[in-house]
């Protein structure tokens, strides 16, 4: 039932949401004079890169889009038009610019964000994705003796929570996990290492649950030369294809690839080697993201690096996800993330870890107006074997 137009009447609003993929999803707010608009269900306060459409009504009899604009939805802002009532969103106010990301990176950076539960020395190879509105962590841990486990964070609203969340051991170990939401399937996915095969994976319909992980299957089975074999993957897709991408702490980092439709599943045994270097310059820890609006490139590929003054992340830039990759930013001394730019007073490494997605899905968004990189990094002066070196979780924020 449409209201009356009178001048305290409430206004309805519509913001209609397509997504890169198409997939689109609408609602509905309503506002009564002097009031902020109220949104029913809008899930996001910044959701990715998307094309939305604006209108407003004094009545629910017509949603049809009057316009697209290309932009990032940061709030909500009212001005009534006339005296019948309609009003239109500030588009000012709705509209990011466009950011492009250059070869040179600045980064503030946090203190740690959290420290290991009682029985642990570390926490490293962290993996993200959004999850209801919240952060969602997994990371590997390694305790006090000899053994790696997995584990993730309960869910938390806010970097400064992470600290407090709840630590939860996994019953299996997921080491180097990569997680995200395969849309197609509408399943979430944990890849990660040193389960039954090179690479495996599990399925699971509430990733909030370290323990609601499905059995392991075959992500990757095949072999390279090298003497810790095939380590930290990364999964990736696009339209048509899925991509496996992964190192070997060789100076090598490796391709495999599947027809979309036929994941999840197993990426056999062929790969192809992309790219070859000294072993400092690829080390580990690839990541492969989408970045929407750069010009002459869609993918960002960040490697760890053995630095002098520590570990340190090299990027790299394609147009195809099965293409060709161009150094972006690969010297210690002017890297993507490390050391020398870094903002971090309490380590010298920024190691393994993933840029903060604006969705969980298989396509990797990042928001290159808003980029942040969860890292693991350690207390410099600390003395230990490698597997109990004391990483924690840090944040890095593009300035």
């Amino acid at each position: 039932m449409s209201k009356q137009r009178g001048a305290e009447s409430s206004r309805l609003a519509t913001i209609y949401m397509e997504r890169r993929d198409g997939q689109r999803s609408t609602w509905r707010g309503r506002r009564s004079k002097g009031q902020d608009i109220k949104w029913d269900g809008f899930p996001y306060s910044k959701p990715d890169l998307l094309l939305f459409e604006t209108q407003n009504y004094s009545s629910p009899l017509d949603h049809r889009p009057r316009r697209k604009n290309k932009g990032k939805i940061q709030k909500a802002k009212m001005r009534v038009q006339s005296e019948a009532g309609l009003a239109l969103l500030g588009s000012s106010a709705m509209v990011a610019a466009q950011c492009s990301l250059g070869s040179s990176y600045s980064w503030s950076s946090s203190d740690a964000l959290a420290q290991p539960k009682d029985g642990w020395a570390s926490l490293k190879d962290f993996t993200y994705a959004p999850y209801n509105g919240q952060h969602l962590v997994y990371a590997t841990f390694h305790d006090t003796g000899s053994t790696y486990g997995s584990m993730n964070f309960s869910p938390f609203s806010d970097w400064s929570e992470m600290g407090s969340a709840s630590q939860n051991q996994m019953n299996g170990a997921t080491v180097a996990p990569t997680i995200f939401y395969f849309e197609p399937k509408d399943i979430w996915i944990l890849a990660y290492q040193w389960g039954p095969t090179a690479f495996s994976f599990k399925t699971s319909s509430d990733p909030s649950d370290a323990n609601s992980w499905g059995d392991a299957q075959e992500l990757f089975s095949g072999q390279i030369q090298s003497g810790t074999g095939a380590i930290d993957q990364t999964v990736i897709g696009d339209d048509e294809n899925m991509y496996l991408f992964f190192c070997g702490d060789n100076g090598n980092i490796y391709r495999a690839s599947m027809p979309i439709g036929n994941f999840p599943g197993s990426f056999g045994s062929n790969y192809d080697t992309i790219l070859t270097d000294s072993t400092n310059n690829l080390f580990e820890a690839v990541q492969v993201y989408t970045v929407p609006d750069q010009d002459g490139w869609k993918y960002l590929m960040i490697v760890e690096a053995m630095g002098s003054g520590g570990r340190f992340f090299r990027s790299f830039t394609a147009s195809d996800l099965g293409g060709d990759w161009t150094v972006q930013a690969g010297d210690e001394s002017a890297p993507f993330a490390g050391k020398a730019n870094s903002g971090a007073s309490w380590t010298n490494d920024i190691s393994h870890g993933d840029l903060v997605r604006s969705s969980a899905d298989q396509t990797f968004p990042v928001d290159p107006c808003n980029l942040q990189l969860l890292y693991q990094g350690r207390d410099p002066n600390a003395n230990a074997d490698y597997d109990k070196l004391p990483y924690r979780p840090g944040l890095l924020t593009l300035n």
